[in-house]
């Protein structure tokens, strides 16, 4: 009597495995179906980032070739990457704004605070140079810059100021300042850098020049020529 209803569990029972396995294959496919997009889909992503980024530097290394052409009969321009001096001048013979410039390196005998600069191993176009003064010819609108390396091979007892000073007719216009040799910090071998930037109307015969307090400590022995100072002329009035 009880035959039938266990015919129709067993029915049942079988039934359910079958939408079991069926739902296990089923879940299976779709998941294998998703990973395989999402496999292509971030595949075909960084293709396409590596293609824009090989194409980006292509762009950057024929801009950066072409930024500086060659004139004829002037030398060849070939950044040494050795001695940053040699390639400034180069960059700055060869720049359109030639009509005022000038760019010198520090003599090695220094012994005043007013540095003074060697004309033998520089530029000097529409600018005149006097006992450590570039003198102005043309009016205008004139960037100026300076870059001096020092070295305090020990230092004194006391911290000290190290100042830089711009000068235009014996005036300060700019100064830049650090202190050295403070409690507490390295006291020998000590390297330091300082800059000027200044862009201001000059006219003519005015002079500029770059005043040291501590003259002693450029150093001419380890980058003799990489202290440098000059100006060109931006604008005319």
């Amino acid at each position: 009597m009880y035959s039938p209803p266990q015919q129709t569990l067993l029915k049942v029972d079988g039934s359910n495995e079958a939408a079991t396995n069926m739902s296990e294959g089923t879940v299976t496919s779709q998941l294998r179906g998703t990973s395989r997009t999402y496999f292509y889909f971030t595949t075909a992503t960084l293709s396409l980032c590596l293609v824009i980024a090989v194409s980006t530097i292509m762009v950057l290394v024929v801009q950066r070739t072409e930024s500086i052409p060659e004139s004829p009969g002037k030398f060849p321009l070939t950044l040494t990457g050795g001695n940053c001096s040699e390639d400034h001048l180069k960059i700055l013979k060869r720049a359109p704004f030639n009509e005022s410039s000038a760019y010198l390196e520090v003599s090695k005998q220094i012994n005043s605070s007013k540095l003074t600069w060697n004309q033998d191993s520089g530029h000097l176009n529409g600018i005149e140079y006097n006992n450590g003064n570039l003198v102005i010819q043309s009016p205008g609108l004139y960037f100026i810059y300076c870059h001096l390396h020092f070295f305090v091979p020990e230092c004194p007892k006391d911290p000290f100021d190290l100042k830089v000073e711009l000068l235009i007719n014996d005036e300060v216009k700019k100064q830049t300042l650090v202190t050295l040799c403070e409690s507490n910090l390295r006291t020998k071998g000590i390297f330091q850098d300082l800059f000027q930037f200044l862009l201001g109307d000059l006219k003519a015969n005015n002079t500029v020049s770059i005043q040291v307090n501590k003259f002693q400590y450029v150093n001419t022995n380890d980058l003799p020529r990489d202290n440098v100072f000059g100006t060109f002329k931006y604008s005319s009035d």
